[in-house]
């Protein structure tokens, strides 16, 4: 029997280790420090509290930016690229730093297809990995404290050559897991900036993402701007991993999710988040492919097994979707995409679910995650320690099914039959 992974992912959670094993990683999606991200909480509200899931190490707590983790920000005007150079130069600086520490035997570093579009790809569209990525907001109100969080260490943002990656792969086995467990490349990413499209800015909701810096000579309009960097990071990481392992992506913003209701108004629904169509448009590339204009799409062999996203105040689990966003046929690939954004903050209510997703609810909680080579297992764990949700799927089928034996703190574990409709008791 293979060695077990354990994954706690929350987006912030008092005392996850009062209720289960000690996980191998635990990831936080992002406002790790609500309300503003003031350093100066950083110690009250996230390293005495989160004291008992550090390792001496140093690597096993890792946290990715959630948008109240860059209030006051905005992405600043400077460039990945140096002269002469292209976007392709960039990548390959940004993949070797990423996982020069951590990468699996036998693993390539680059796909020569990713560095071809990274060639083509706007210099203006790709800003530094590292926090020098973002800067103040001149009419923001508040303060940006982006550089602050990335490099407190016990936030475990990715560290290459003393600079703070803002996003980066996480690589296993590297002595968690054992040489006999599940291979695993978990990539957080920086959701605030991986977007195309219209929405908001890294920090305020009230201006168009991406908003240049100001003082540029040639200003960029927010539309024609984009962090085309880390998506082909993303793409390459995902098409670089290895064939026979789990791929996982987190991020703060969720690509799918019910609507949320923050609260009601003279009857009607106030904040709350859904789908976040401009995450799409900037994620979906790195793992579908389109024949042509209006063509279908489709998953290529890189798709991620699970993507992770918070933002909304509650818990949510789809259904192994296709690449049009519906549950997947049996005999189809799928992607299963899960909300974890109930971590202590208000929760949000949950309106009506699409067909997509098998579970919701609103509860503050954290997932437990085990990880065999070919199965996955789940827990959704209330405040309470009651497990809201479970369930597991085998790697590469699109069937969810109930757990037949054991527990999150089992030594031995059993994925049982295809989960009713319903879901599983």
């Amino acid at each position: 029997m293979s060695n077990p992974f354990d994954l706690n992912l929350t987006r912030a959670y008092s005392a996850p280790e009062a209720f289960c094993p000690r996980p191998d990683l635990v990831l936080f999606l992002g406002d790790n420090v609500y309300w503003r991200g003031s350093p100066d909480l950083f110690g009250p509200r996230f390293d005495t509290m989160y004291a008992p899931l550090f390792d001496a190490g140093q690597r096993r707590v890792h946290a990715a930016l959630g948008n109240h983790d860059v209030k006051g920000c905005q992405l600043s005007a400077r460039a990945a690229v140096r002269a002469g150079e292209t976007c392709a130069d960039a990548l390959q600086r940004l993949v070797v730093e990423d996982v020069k520490r951590d990468l699996g035997p036998g693993s390539p570093l680059l796909s020569s297809d990713v560095l071809e579009k990274a060639r083509g790809a706007a210099r203006s569209d790709c800003p530094p990995a590292f926090d020098q990525a973002y800067e103040q907001a001149g009419d923001s109100g508040t303060s940006c404290y982006a550089t602050e969080a990335l490099r407190h260490q016990p936030f475990g943002y990715g560290l290459r050559g003393g600079n703070p990656l803002r996003y980066y792969s996480l690589d296993a086995p590297s002595g968690a897991a054992g040489a006999d467990g599940p291979r695993l490349r978990i990539l957080v990413t920086d959701s605030n900036t991986l977007r195309r499209g219209p929405g908001p800015s890294p920090g305020n909701p009230t201006e168009q993402v991406l908003k240049p810096g100001r003082g540029e000579d040639a200003p960029v309009l927010p539309a024609s701007r984009w962090d085309e960097l880390q998506a082909l990071w993303v793409e390459n990481q995902l098409r670089t991993a290895p064939a026979d392992g789990w791929r996982i992506v987190v991020m703060h913003h969720p690509a799918y999710s019910p609507q949320g209701c923050a609260f009601k108004f003279l009857g009607s629904c106030v904040g709350g988040h859904g789908d976040d169509e401009a995450v799409q448009r900037a994620l979906f590339p790195a793992y579908m492919s389109e024949d042509g204009p209006g063509a279908p799409r489709a998953y290529t062999s890189a798709r991620p097994d699970l993507v992770i996203g918070a933002h909304n105040h509650f818990y949510a689990r789809s259904r192994a979707l296709d690449a049009s966003g519906y549950p997947a046929r049996q005999d189809e690939p799928g992607v299963r995409y899960l909300v974890t954004g109930g971590g202590g903050a208000p929760l949000y209510g949950v309106l009506p679910l699409h067909a997509r997703f098998a579970a919701a609810g609103s509860f503050h909680h954290f997932l437990y995650v085990r990880l065999r080579r070919d199965t996955a297992f789940f827990w959704a764990i209330d405040s309470k320690g009651r497990v809201r949700d479970s369930g597991c799927f085998v790697r590469g089928e699109s069937v969810d099914r109930c757990i037949g034996a054991g527990h999150y703190d089992s030594e031995a574990l059993q994925c049982g039959e295809p989960a009713p409709r319903a879901g599983c008791k």
